[in-house]
């Protein structure tokens, strides 16, 4: 897929600093004014809120490759470092509580720019062309409830621990100047904003150019060959893969319900995104990646994109990750040919050839092993990072009863179909899932979620390690505490 460029200078308004990170001031409303006295306006503000979820301080990098994965001990880590620290969940460092405070602000800051915008915009509604109002809406509604179920799911309880009147997070819907409105709500009162979040969403985007057109199509505005004449004609609405789409809204409610124990909804969700169609031509909206993909190259699995972010930052977040060996972003050999079950799946197209991992010499007698997944070649990196994908909806599908969608992704991964006899029962179907995991999403953050959602009591790779209910439950940052 080809990567969408996105552009903006953002007024000094919305980048709000940490002791004001929801509070607008009065002598700044005329500028916001001034922001929305055109269609454009709305634009750049959606579009400078999908910037900073692709920042590294969000899914460039801190939410994909580094929290989630180092709590899970993917890299190997030195004890007395961020990644260290971070594997053995001691929050106190102080390199892990600025890590976390980052994390928390660019969340809310970006909510905050999405609530400017949705204050507004339906106050002018006349200024838009082409369905953009809805559009516009749509995202920023839907993306706003995404954004605030990933707080939920690191620093929210165990789900299995969750009672409706229990305290949450706060889930901020409107511009404020009131401290007061930064608390944390119940489960409950967190639940009802984030589905009416998402149900507004979904009515908005029921047109979305990616219900109407294919991927194939909407990510080649130069126009493709055959399709011409079928396609949309504003060029806002090209790249859908990359903005809050109708089936991002779907795959958050699946999300949302599997996170909360509801498996009928979750896996109904699933389904739907499993088995969209183009209209056109019947084909699959989103396609399993197999063989042929890998062969290319793509280890990010475009193919499968429900929503991605453009990380305009990838190629320096590449080479300090991965590509400079001192810094520890990587993992031992007999480790990884054990997690990826080189013994049994020799075929899988995620480890064959040294597609996500290569062993580099540093020099004689020295090695290290190169994490590949975000690499083209040693000076291009993959600058799509995934957030959602089509592999996570097969996941939800077949942990929520709907086992018979295993094959279909066994395939499509080229693992041994012994597997299917083995799905016998829920905790068969469990432990299958949770190799499965690691394996699809290594570097992108979501081995961590399912052993928080199962409440694991220790984590099986790369060695066991006990793990106590309480440590899920990251700690909030002491800027937010004030107003609990």
């Amino acid at each position: 897929m080809k990567k969408i460029h996105l552009i903006m200078i953002l007024p000094a308004f919305l980048l709000l600093a940490c002791a004001d990170w929801l509070n607008i001031q009065p002598a700044l409303e005329t500028r916001e004014n001034e922001m929305f006295a055109n269609e454009s306006g709305f634009k750049n503000v959606l579009t400078g809120a999908y910037i900073r979820v692709a920042k590294p301080e969000l899914y460039g990098r801190n939410m994909t490759m580094t929290l989630p994965e180092a709590m899970t001990g993917h890299w190997k880590a030195v004890d007395n470092s961020l990644l260290g620290y971070l594997k053995n969940f001691n929050f106190e460092e102080k390199a892990c509580k600025d890590l976390l405070e980052t994390i928390w602000l660019e969340y809310y800051q970006t909510i905050a720019n999405l609530n400017i915008l949705l204050a507004s915009i339906d106050d002018r509604v006349d200024l838009f062309t082409n369905g953009n109002h809805a559009l516009i809406k749509g995202e920023a509604l839907g993306l706003r409830a995404f954004l605030h179920l990933e707080v939920l799911r690191l620093w929210g309880d165990v789900p299995g621990n969750i009672t409706p009147d229990a305290v949450a997070i706060p889930y901020v819907t409107k511009v404020t100047k009131d401290p007061n409105d930064l608390g944390s709500i119940s489960y409950r009162e967190f639940s009802r904003h984030l589905l009416a979040d998402l149900d507004s969403a979904e009515r908005l985007l029921a047109n979305d150019p990616i219900t109407l057109y294919s991927n194939d199509i909407l990510n080649a505005p130069g126009g493709l060959v055959g399709y011409e004449e079928n396609r949309p004609e504003d060029p806002f609405h090209y790249y859908r893969q990359s903005r809050f789409n109708y089936y991002a809204v779907k795959a958050t409610k699946a999300r949302y319900h599997h996170w909360m124990g509801d498996p009928a909804v979750a896996a109904s969700l699933a389904a739907e995104i499993i088995d969209a169609v183009n209209t056109s031509t019947g084909s699959s909206k989103f396609t399993l990646a197999d063989e042929r993909l890998a062969q290319s190259g793509k280890m990010t699995f475009p193919t499968e994109h429900i929503f991605a972010v453009h990380n305009s930052l990838a190629q320096q977040t590449v080479n300090t990750l991965f590509l400079q060996h001192s810094v520890g972003y990587t993992q031992d050999s007999v480790l990884l040919r054990d997690a990826y079950e080189r013994a049994t799946q020799a075929s899988d197209i995620r480890f064959r050839d040294n597609r996500l991992w290569q062993t580099r010499l540093i020099q004689i007698g020295s090695s290290y092993n190169f994490f590949k997944k975000y690499v083209v070649d040693d000076r291009t990196a993959v600058d799509v990072v995934p957030v959602i994908r089509l592999a996570e909806m097969y996941f939800i599908a077949i942990e929520n009863g709907d086992a018979g969608r295993f094959p279909a992704y066994r395939i499509a991964r080229n693992l041994y179909n012994g597997l299917d006899a083995e799905l016998t029962s829920p905790q068969a179907i469990l432990d299958r899932l949770e190799k499965e995991y690691r394996k699809e999403f290594y570097g992108e953050g979501q081995m961590f979620y399912f052993y928080k959602r199962h409440d694991y009591a220790s984590f099986p790779w790369p060695e066991n390690r006990a793990i106590n209910t309480a440590q899920y439950k990251l700690p909030r940052p002491e800027a937010q505490t004030l107003f609990e």
